[in-house]
């Protein structure tokens, strides 16, 4: 049986804040406004923020994206592999302003090499 270790790789993370009545609104705006984004890499946060933010980032850059979010109930990560490109198509939008792109981390989980 082949195990794994996970390993936590590096990232540019882009954020967004907007006001959404749930997460499915908050999708359907990404589908008609961000079409290019394969949005299985983005992710809706919009209940405890600074917990959930901890899973991307270190806890001083959570806490500091939690707080620039703190006006809006939604926010949104677009990870990397959201987009192709190296500049993330979702415009900045008073609708959905962007936050900014912040050094996070993706997690990878990576095959164990057998032993020789």
């Amino acid at each position: 049986m082949t195990g794994y270790t996970r390993h936590d790789l590096p990232c540019d993370i882009v954020v967004h804040a907007g006001q959404f009545a749930g997460q499915p609104a908050a999708y359907a705006y990404l589908l008609d406004h961000g079409p290019d984004l394969d949005l299985e890499h983005v992710e809706v946060i919009r209940d405890r923020p600074a917990t959930r933010l901890r899973a991307r980032f270190d806890p001083d850059t959570a806490d500091e994206i939690a707080a620039a979010g703190a006006a809006w109930n939604t926010l949104l990560l677009i990870l990397p592999a959201a987009y192709p490109d190296l500049d993330c198509p979702l415009p900045d939008t008073p609708a959905l302003p962007c936050l900014g792109t912040w050094r996070g981390h993706v997690p990878r989980m990576v095959a164990d090499q057998p032993a020789p």
